[in-house]
C-alpha cells in the first residue's frame, strides 16, 4: 500500500479527510468521503493516512482525542 503519490487526486492522497470515530465494535474507523464506507483500522500509522479498500482512496485520518 504505498501511499506517497503526487497528491493531485484522491487516488494518491489529495487531501482527503475524515474525523476519526469508534464504530459499534470498539473499532477505530473513518468514513471514506468519496464511496462512504467504513475503513477500520488498529492503529493509526504515523503518517495518518489510511487507504480504503473499496475505492483505493487515501484519507488523512483527524485523530480522536480523548480525555
Amino acid at each position: 500500500m504505498d501511499m506517497s503519490g503526487c497528491g493531485s487526486c484522491s487516488a494518491c492522497g489529495g487531501g482527503d479527510r475524515a474525523q476519526e470515530y469508534k464504530n459499534c465494535f470498539g473499532q477505530s474507523a473513518v468514513r471514506c468521503p468519496l464511496c462512504d464506507r467504513e475503513v477500520t483500522f488498529d492503529k493509526l500509522p504515523a503518517s495518518r493516512r489510511v487507504k480504503c479498500d473499496h475505492c483505493d482512496t487515501v484519507i488523512e485520518v483527524i485523530p480522536l482525542l480523548l480525555n
